[in-house]
């Protein structure tokens, strides 16, 4: 999970969770509901008179990667990468439930410390801007598009570098809804497949999150995710100093979470994330806390 712009993830953030991309999170960022009981042309968009706001703070670390073949390599002079990845998720209806606006505005900590340096960096990463759309409602399921904008808040003037400083755009698809033989009001799920690119040349990024709830009680809820980002690039190398700079690389992470429902329009989640499958990608785990506030 050394992507953080290159994510995180991210997100979701997120997730993205994450409350990224967790889009619902957010990852990691969270924009999805539990189903609601009113009738509705889309739950999982925002309605007129409703904003979602959801804020997500992860803590990422890495101290190894795995080259192109997949061989474990320890960071150099007892290496260690690390960050606070502090972010806002909003979304707001443009046309109704039809088109929302989505925004997230990510500021990192960034930190890489060996027996011999330590070099420290903070600054905003690339803002998301975009719009949300309503595609179709497929039985007990929604179909959502999304095109968004990353505009770089940062220049990387010095290591650890927030990202690549340069503007893209996404496209994204996603499949939300619920698993009626589980219950019809007791679980969520999202399928969300996108491609970002990069200007002028690249990276070109594919990614994908797997995503699904479970309310165990009245207020708690289980949330686990497996997100993938493949990245390809002309530029393979990798710098262990500057994760976020590296161009061509694969990345799966599995996050498990936990929900607690204060109030219908009031949720916290709390958990830990950790790349299961890596090539010529740091090794990342951590952690993640994110919340999701609905205002009518």
């Amino acid at each position: 999970m050394k992507t953080k712009l290159v994510l995180l993830f991210i997100c979701f953030t997120a997730y993205q969770l994450q409350a990224q991309d967790l889009d619902r999170l957010s990852q990691p960022q969270p924009d999805t509901t539990l189903t609601e009981t009113s009738v509705r042309l889309n739950p999982w968009q925002q309605a007129k008179g409703e904003i979602l706001i959801s804020p997500y703070i992860s803590h990422y670390v890495a101290d190894s990667y795995r080259n192109s073949r997949g061989t474990k390599i320890n960071f150099a002079d007892n290496g260690r990468y690390s960050n606070f990845n502090p972010r806002v998720f909003i979304a707001a209806p443009l046309i109704s439930e039809k088109v929302n606006l989505i925004a997230s505005i990510p500021y990192f900590f960034n930190k890489y410390e060996t027996n011999s340096e330590f070099n420290t960096n903070t600054d905003f990463g690339d803002i998301e801007l975009g719009l949300r759309f309503h595609l179709a409602k497929l039985k007990n399921n929604y179909l959502l598009g999304s095109l968004i904008g990353y505009i770089p808040g940062y220049e990387n003037t010095s290591p650890p570098f927030a990202g690549y400083d340069l503007f893209a755009l996404e496209s994204r698809l996603a499949l939300v809804g619920n698993l009626p033989f589980l219950g019809e009001y007791n679980n969520f799920h999202k399928v969300e497949l996108g491609f970002r690119y990069f200007f002028p040349n690249d990276p070109a990024q594919l990614r994908f999150l797997l995503s699904e709830g479970y309310r165990i009680t009245s207020k708690l809820v289980l949330l686990g995710e497996l997100e993938g980002m493949f990245s390809f690039s002309e530029n393979e190398a990798f710098f262990n100093t500057n994760l976020q700079a590296v161009a061509d690389y694969k990345m799966i992470k599995a996050s498990g979470n936990m929900g607690y429902e204060f109030t219908p329009d009031v949720a916290l989640y709390g958990g830990f994330f950790h790349d299961i499958y890596n090539r010529n990608a740091a090794i990342g785990r951590g952690f993640q806390l994110f919340s999701v506030i609905k205002i009518r």
